[in-house]
């Protein structure tokens, strides 16, 4: 497979990486892709993506800009972090979320963190990939596993922003409680020897999780040592498999810099962050619960 990687995927510019599926075989276009580096949403296609060679131009189209939200009694404004969203991203997909992948050739949009992997994972073989599918074969199967990722994605990823979120003690150890829960049946499932959650190979399911998994170093140090994932019982299967996620490099260099990450996470600590899933905590709902019209 040759390929061309233009800059890290943590630099904040734009990427370009240019492969074919074969030595010496024919070029494809590449999928125009609206990310941003700090986005675990972004990250699973980015992980489908390297995953199967897939070409693309990345574009960083969500920025951070500091403005005034409010105007307290002593008539000082407080200051928060609103999304800035590129024009081409808004022109692609008007609700201004990334991932958002661009055909080359017909200008058709793919949006939606879980929809663009099983995007990528057709366009790629429909392309001649030789990687492993992200889904199964068979039909029920392949239903188990978008209802699977569907869980991880309320049960493990929202909770995550409801722990950096929510400013009660309470309230965020109610969120840690019930992530650890889900990450221990996560690992209670791979007490068979399986490598990954749906077997052998990396699937959906596994990508669904990853970006978070990834991130959780961030509660240690913003929320207090309590909040550092066990180890214990299941959790030692769940935390072989990250390691073992980790040590594949199309999943190890999708990742961003640990330092920069916890910098940027600040916000949400901070509860300064506006973006869609910040405000839906605050509304009182999980995260994937973000509504368009109110977040």
């Amino acid at each position: 497979m040759a390929a061309r990687i233009a800059r890290s995927f943590s630099s904040g510019a734009r990427l370009s990486v240019f492969r074919s599926f074969s030595s010496g075989g024919p070029a494809i276009p590449p999928l125009t892709y609206y990310s941003a580096w700090f986005c675990p949403f972004a990250q699973r296609c980015t992980l489908a993506l390297e995953h199967h060679g897939v070409p693309y131009e990345w574009e960083e189209a969500l920025g951070w800009t500091v403005r005034p939200s409010s105007v307290g009694e002593d008539g000082r404004a407080d200051e928060a972090a609103y999304h800035w969203k590129s024009p081409a991203l808004l022109a692609a997909n008007p609700s201004g979320m990334v991932p958002t992948l661009v055909e080359p050739a017909t200008g058709r949009v793919v949006k939606e963190s879980l929809v663009t992997i099983e995007y990528v994972d057709d366009y790629a073989r429909a392309h001649g990939s030789r990687a492993p599918s992200l889904m199964p074969a068979e039909p029920a199967e392949r239903a188990r596993a978008r209802e699977l990722a569907s869980e991880i994605n309320a049960q493990a990823c929202s909770p995550y922003y409801s722990v950096l979120c929510k400013q009660e003690r309470d309230d965020q150890l109610a969120a840690f409680d019930g992530l650890v829960g889900t990450l221990r049946a996560f690992g209670d499932a791979l007490r068979d020897g399986r490598k990954f959650r749906l077997g052998d190979e990396l699937s959906i399911a596994d990508l669904a999780l990853l970006p978070w998994a990834y991130r959780f170093y961030v509660f240690e140090h913003y929320r207090g040592e309590s909040f550092a994932i066990p180890r214990a019982g299941a959790l030692e299967h769940y935390h072989a498999w990250l390691e073992r996620c980790l040590q594949i490099p199309a999943v190890r260099r999708t990742c961003p810099d640990k330092a920069r990450y916890l910098e940027h996470i600040a916000k949400y600590a901070t509860n300064t962050a506006r973006s869609k899933v910040a405000n839906a905590v605050r509304r009182g709902v999980q995260a994937h619960e973000y509504d368009d019209e109110k977040d």
